[in-house]
């Protein structure tokens, strides 16, 4: 009787695990395709309108602005190890079903010869190349949180192999370890935790210190990003361009538009405290702004599919639409100059008493952003092409983006 309740409560306890997976494949892939957003959405709202809670939907590394920062630009490329750790799943799948296929008992050929659960090691390491992606506070917490039930499914796993073969997959747990070889993780926990019962015990204290040195990691990172972010602040109003520019151009640009009487009139009215400054075709707009793009009339000839593209009817094909992707990965790396307009964002920072941030706190944890005006100018001349009050949203409605 005993056994079967035991038993009854590792089956409840499996599901629930992978109930918790599919909650992470919905957070993981949500950057990717908008209709997620309506599961996802109503969460980051919750979150991002609590002023103890916000922190959680602020991102830790840069999204939106290209730092030439050698460890940014370092970490940025880890971003990799999201395809690389999927083709190794899959890889480590071909050995595993073959030997189910062939009933060959316990698999221990091709990746399965060096570690016990190749799959959830593979996992763990897409699932981090996607988390360098969008690097939100509440992924990382979901992502320690996945590692630790990759952990519990994986001693579920054994307990039914034990059950199903007990001599042989004893022997095969001796001779390999379980992720990594030399078991790192599992020294560590001996050496810190060892001596804590019951395990559950440890292991729940084990993840609350997984939580709090991944976060205090987190928001370091978070704090050097700031940092190098290339801000010049002018007035009241801090500039930020999203690729790299001398300060003085940036000053120059800022001051021709307070030169406006039009413009330095709707400044004073909306007070708005930052500025982005973007190429007016660039692809992250979107974050910040819901207004269309500009596209240079050589851009729309080349390449007549962003406007499909862009307005979300996109018909060119497979073909284009990895030609695209081709396009940027071919560009990383570079700085960009060759646009025709320059987009200027005006946005209003403020807490959640809708009090305006002052600039040292305008990267702030929490506070909230709103988009109040846009202003097109001709990137040769600088003549104002276009003034444009914004609803303050964005292409994703109320979804907190990332703010750099």
């Amino acid at each position: 009787m005993a056994e079967n309740k035991k038993q009854r409560l590792m089956i409840v306890g499996a599901t629930i695990a992978y109930l918790l997976i599919g909650i992470e494949i919905i957070i993981m892939i949500s950057p990717f395709a908008l209709y997620f957003y309506s599961v996802y959405g109503p969460i980051l709202k919750f979150f991002s309108s609590s002023p103890r809670l916000s922190w959680a939907t602020e991102f830790f590394l840069p999204h939106m602005v290209f730092l030439d920062d050698p460890l940014i630009l370092w970490i940025s490329y880890l971003q990799i190890l999201l395809v690389i750790g999927l083709v190794l799943f899959f890889s480590a799948a071909i050995p595993l079903y073959y030997g189910r296929f062939r009933k060959k008992g316990v698999v221990r050929i091709s990746f399965y010869s060096k570690v016990r659960h190749p799959q959830y090691l593979f996992l763990a390491i897409s699932g981090f190349g996607l988390l360098l992606y969008w690097p939100r506070f509440i992924i990382l917490i979901m992502y320690v949180t996945m590692l630790f039930v990759y952990y519990i499914l994986a001693r579920n796993e054994e307990w039914r192999m034990q059950q199903e073969a007990p001599d042989i997959y004893e022997k095969y747990m001796e001779n390999t370890p379980m992720f990594l070889p030399g078991e790192p993780g599992g020294r560590i926990y001996r050496l810190l935790l060892g001596r804590i019962k019951p395990k559950w015990f440890g292991l729940l204290t084990a993840y609350l210190l997984a939580i709090i040195v991944s976060m205090t990691i987190a928001l370091g990172i978070r704090a050097y990003t700031v940092n190098q972010l290339p801000i010049v602040k002018e007035d009241a109003t801090t500039l930020l361009s999203v690729f790299p520019r001398p300060d003085t151009e940036v000053t120059e640009l800022y001051r021709t538009l307070k030169s406006s009487q039009a413009i330095s009139d709707d400044l004073r009215k909306l007070q708005p405290n930052l500025a982005y400054i973007f190429p007016g075709d660039f692809f992250l707009t979107a974050i910040v702004t819901d207004e269309d793009r500009r596209f240079s009339e050589d851009i729309i000839e080349r390449f007549p599919e962003v406007l499909e593209w862009h307005q979300h009817k996109f018909r060119g094909g497979i073909g284009k639409f990895f030609r695209i992707f081709y396009i940027f990965f071919k560009n990383l790396g570079t700085v960009e100059t060759n646009y025709d307009v320059e987009r200027i964002v005006f946005v209003r920072v403020t807490d959640h008493s809708e009090n305006l941030t002052s600039p040292q706190d305008i990267f702030d944890l929490g506070k909230q952003r709103s988009a109040v005006m846009v202003v097109d100018l001709d990137s040769h001349d600088h003549q104002v092409l276009s003034v444009i009050k914004t609803s303050g949203r964005h292409k994703w409605g109320s979804m907190p983006m990332p703010t750099f």
